[in-house]
């Protein structure tokens, strides 16, 4: 990021005397004045630290991550096992600005396949928790509605998202299951 800076300099011209007549009890001043402007700007790096139960996460560069469950389902009984993780994103924001954490919607569905058969499913839904500058929220991954932390000020450290899966329910269809999350960082003008 560059940042301008301006330099205004004004002299200050003594009336009637010109440089080469002064004494050495008069004095010249010249004034400068600085100025300096500072954008509004916020910067969101990829995760420092995650830990999980029965989960992990792999950075793929750049903004984007996976987060894997282990062991998603129980062999003998098709289902879901619990799992959970927390990431730790490192955030500096200059103004007043927003954390949004939003779903697809869906929760982890079934990436293909045939409808389930009777007393199966092909979506498990998660919770999703966002602490960030004295502020928290939860939500659903099947709610329309993101998480959404405002704040009035600047503030610098650690957005802390969990995402929660629940064991136990109706058994899940045979195949892989996926969800988008994103983090969002929105400086307020």
């Amino acid at each position: 990021m560059k940042i301008p800076l301006l330099l205004a300099a004004s002299l200050v011209a003594v009336s009637g005397v010109n440089a080469q007549t002064l004494s050495a009890g008069d004095q010249a001043s010249s004034t400068l004045h600085i100025f300096g402007s500072a954008p509004s700007a916020c910067v969101l790096s990829p995760p420092t630290s995650a830990s999980g139960a029965n989960a992990s996460f792999t950075a793929q560069g750049g903004q984007t991550g996976v987060i894997r469950f282990t062991q998603f389902v129980d062999p003998q009984t098709a289902q879901p096992r619990g799992g959970s993780i927390s990431l730790a994103f490192p955030v500096v924001c200059n103004s007043a600005h927003r954390v949004t954490v939003r779903t697809d919607g869906r929760g982890l569905a079934r990436t293909a396949g045939a409808a389930p058969a009777a007393g199966f499913r092909d979506r498990l839904g998660y919770q999703v928790s966002a602490d960030w500058a004295g502020l928290s929220a939860s939500g659903s991954s099947d709610a329309p509605i993101p998480i959404d932390l405002r704040t009035a000020n600047g503030a610098a450290g650690q957005v802390n998202l969990l995402v929660d899966v629940a064991a136990g329910g109706a058994p899940l269809v045979a195949g892989d299951y996926a969800s988008t999350l994103t983090v969002e960082l929105e400086a307020s003008n």
